[in-house]
């Protein structure tokens, strides 16, 4: 028979071993360099052992996991804040922000996402490269499915127009979709 400690270790290490892929790609593209991408995994999972019991069963871990790791990458960027302001006025002089051991993504599609709001990269990063559901995504970051999927929307509007404003067009004699209106509509409010 099991003990409570082997029982929770058990049930630590699935959750380590199913999220750990997943929660390891949020910290490395949410923070600046592979240590502190490392130390927030870290922190994560040292959340999640010291609270399990509080960690849902099933498919709830997932979000949970992530909120966890959205709050610990907000206390790192906070904490690197306050560190660069402190270097500034040590020295006297602008700290420059060292740049990321990883290549950058290249061409249009970084320089689209680079244009876009911190809170639209996020949406589009748990939504398109973790594969979250609106569900989910909402209780990360504490908002109904519903605006979730507003929000994305209009991210994905964003990334979109931004995206077609660096990509230069080879064919301008391409016609656009017009979706067909129905039997006497008008432009005019008042001819309805």
């Amino acid at each position: 028979m099991l003990s409570e400690v082997d029982v929770a270790r058990e049930r630590f290490e699935a959750l380590f071993r199913e999220h750990v892929a997943g929660i390891a790609s949020y910290c490395r593209w949410c923070l600046r360099s592979r240590g502190d991408a490392e130390d927030a995994v870290a922190e994560v999972f040292l959340v999640a052992w010291r609270r399990l019991d509080d960690v849902p069963a099933g498919e709830a871990s997932r979000p949970w996991l992530y909120a966890t790791a959205r709050r610990v990458v907000a206390n790192e960027a906070r904490a690197d804040a306050r560190r660069s302001r402190l270097n500034e006025k040590l020295s006297g002089q602008p700290v420059a922000i060292e740049q990321s051991e990883e290549e950058p993504l290249a061409g249009p599609v970084h320089d689209a996402l680079a244009a876009l709001a911190p809170r639209d990269r996020e949406l589009l990063f748990l939504a398109e490269c973790e594969g979250l559901t609106a569900t989910e995504i909402g209780a990360i970051i504490r908002r109904p499915p519903v605006t979730v999927r507003v929000r994305l929307h209009r991210a994905k509007r964003r990334f979109r127009a931004a995206f077609e404003a660096r990509t230069p067009t080879t064919d301008t004699n391409v016609p656009r979709p017009v979706s067909p209106r129905p039997k006497g509509w008008s432009r005019d409010p008042e001819a309805h």
